[in-house]
Parts: C-alpha cells; structure tokens; sequence
C-alpha cells in the first residue's frame, strides 16, 4: 500500500475480457452498471478506469459483485443467515449438504499416498523426494485424505493440512 503519495507503478499484463454487458444506465445518478467475464488476473478497477479515459470522462467504481470464480457460482452459495435459521441438528444436515470439502475442490489433482513414515515427516514439514511430475497433489494416508501438497523440484512441500 502506498504511503506519502507515493506513485505505484502496476506492471501491465496479458488478460482476456470474454464478454461485457451493459446491465443498466441510470443517468440521475451518472452510474452504469455492466457484467465482465473476463481470465484471472483481470482487475476490474483498472477496466472501470479504462472505460471511463475511452469515454473521456472521469469515474470510479463504487461497488463489486463477484458472482462466479473456476467452477464456484454465487447461485449456489449459502449465507450465514440461512444455515442461523435453523437448529442445531438442521445446521449440521444443512452444512454437510452444501459444504465443498478442499477433498472435493481438487478432486482434479493426482494423488500420493504417504506410509506411516512419510506421513509423520509430511506432518512435520520435512519436504520428501519424489521424482514425479510438479503441481498440486491430494494428500493421502491409509485411504484417508490428509491435505494437499506440492511437488516442485521433486520435492513434496506440504501446503494444506486438515
């Protein structure tokens, strides 16, 4: 965070915008509203401050709504006051119900299974060897998923652990 004024420089970088749509105009209080679908990376407030130097006007964001990231979607989100509402015993079914495990999320990733020894090093933060491909790897031990780990310069680092 920049302090005293300070000027930041933001490198640029390659993104991909693959659709906008103008939701609404609302000319009483000089707001447009629009939805991006854009790649990683994307900073919007710098699209809104492109937007508003094209038009040769001056502008700012005031507000944004994240509504899909990967394969999450807010439509299938749960709020706080929803799982509130209900008891106890209905909170537990209800969270089970719509909970993403880190299991699930990278159900995608290849998967090690550590022995007894391993597993105690990998608990422990000692980095083990193995000569397989780098990335993200599911944790497991005697079936049971541990967490993630990754794999560079055939080294296993631990990342997550549950």
């Amino acid at each position: 965070m920049p302090e005293n004024g300070q000027e930041v420089e933001i490198k640029p970088r390659k993104i991909e915008i693959y659709s906008i749509e103008l939701i609404n105009i609302n000319n009483k209080d000089n707001e447009i509203e629009f939805k991006v679908k854009c790649s990683k990376g994307t900073y919007i407030r710098t699209l809104c401050e492109d937007i508003t130097e094209r038009l040769d006007n001056v502008g700012y964001m005031s507000s944004l709504e994240r509504i899909e990231v990967d394969r999450f979607n807010i439509n299938n989100s749960v709020t706080i006051e929803e799982i509130e509402k209900l008891d106890n015993e209905n909170q537990l079914k209800f969270i089970e119900k719509h909970l993403i495990t880190i299991e699930e999320i990278f159900k995608d990733q290849d998967k090690l299974e550590l022995n007894d020894k391993n597993l105690y090093l990998f608990l422990n933060g000692v980095q083990l060897n193995y000569k397989i491909k780098e990335g993200i790897y599911r944790i497991y031990h005697n079936t049971k998923f541990i967490g993630t780990g990754t794999i560079k310069n055939n080294l296993l680092k631990r990342d997550i652990i549950i």
